[in-house]
């Protein structure tokens, strides 16, 4: 054999052999993922991120490994996506609401105030195709992974007394924020913040007099139901788009048989916890109607009404940022699609 054969066959032996042992480093190296959850420990997120870590484990062989901290265990809710992206933290849940700040679009995707798509209609344009790149695409600009759409139902009126009408709340001090107290505002409708956790207080104190932060299922889960008999029915607002994020340097280590688990993984556990609410509900609407709940439904002329003003804010104050006015597009699309008239 030539000298060149034998330099060309050593050099080919050196780089199988070299291949071999990046593959088997790949195969053996356990990836850990620290995991700040926000939701509390009885909430469905909660349920359906510890099955997606037990999940992952034991599709991996173990090569993944998902810690899931209680709320506030690091960081706290609104800093969550912040935290992610910086790589301080690797995976988190959090409300895309909290990061408006930061990326304009989360927010305005969030429960979108009288989008009357519900939880399976979102889900479904959610995971299309390109709306889904869109949420991917927007998000890698925060150096952050859109890993799956935590979807719930959307926002009802709780409070003290009957609504039938929106003049009925123009009496009352309503707790709101974000783009349902835009709405609301457009209508003369005053409204005050006060954080999440405080709401019970503030109820039971006749601080406010009405609140807007859940559905039902979260009225029952904070008790608010205890000091507000009343809740509207329809929801005024379309599902809650919370999510599941990971670091997208984290996300990239990951080779690609590794990257296909979670990413099976995290759309199970979209799924899992669309179930597991739907069950929740069901369960607590009965339970908290034998506690004296009345569900009020909004007429048809004040649910117009309403969805017509919070689509004429949509266009006013949602479409500022180029790529809010792209999902607001593409959520137009779709209700067409579906036969909605706006």
């Amino acid at each position: 054999m030539s000298t060149n054969k034998k330099r060309f066959s050593l050099g080919l032996v050196a780089v199988l052999v070299c291949s071999l042992m990046v593959t088997t480093a790949n195969a053996a190296k356990t990836y850990k993922f620290t995991m700040q959850n926000m939701f509390s420990l009885n909430h469905p997120v909660t349920v359906a991120m510890n099955k997606l870590a037990a999940d992952v484990k034991e599709k991996s062989d173990g090569r993944i490994v998902i810690q899931v901290l209680p709320a506030g265990a690091l960081v706290k809710g609104p800093s969550i996506f912040e935290s992610v992206g910086m790589g301080s933290i690797d995976m988190g849940t959090t409300c895309s609401a909290y990061h408006s700040g930061i990326l304009p679009v989360a927010a305005t995707a969030f429960a979108l105030p009288g989008d009357p798509r519900g939880v399976n209609e979102i889900k479904e344009f959610i995971y299309q195709d390109k709306i889904f790149k869109f949420f991917r695409d927007s998000y890698a600009t925060q150096n952050v992974l859109y890993g799956a759409p935590l979807i719930m139902d959307g926002y009802t009126i709780v409070s003290k007394k009957p609504i039938n009408s929106w003049e009925d709340l123009k009496t009352m001090k309503v707790r709101a924020s974000g783009t349902i107290a835009k709405t609301l505002k457009k209508m003369d409708i005053p409204t005050v913040f006060i954080p999440f956790s405080e709401i019970y207080v503030a109820l039971s104190r006749g601080t406010i007099d009405a609140e807007i932060s859940g559905n039902h299922a979260e009225s029952y889960l904070a008790k608010t139901f205890e000091v507000a008999k009343y809740q509207t029915t329809p929801y005024i607002s379309g599902a809650q788009n919370c999510e599941v994020i990971t670091n997208l340097d984290r996300y990239n280590e990951l080779p690609d048989d590794l990257k296909a688990i979670l990413e099976t993984a995290l759309k199970d556990s979209a799924l899992n916890m669309i179930d597991a609410f739907e069950a929740e509900n069901s369960a607590v609407i009965e339970k908290m109607k034998e506690a004296g709940t009345e569900f009020v439904e909004l007429p048809d002329e004040v649910m117009q009404k309403w969805i017509a003003t919070a689509v004429k804010m949509w266009d006013e104050e949602l479409t500022t940022d180029d790529l809010s006015a792209q999902y607001i597009a593409l959520v137009k699309e779709n209700l067409k699609s579906l036969g909605y008239e706006l």
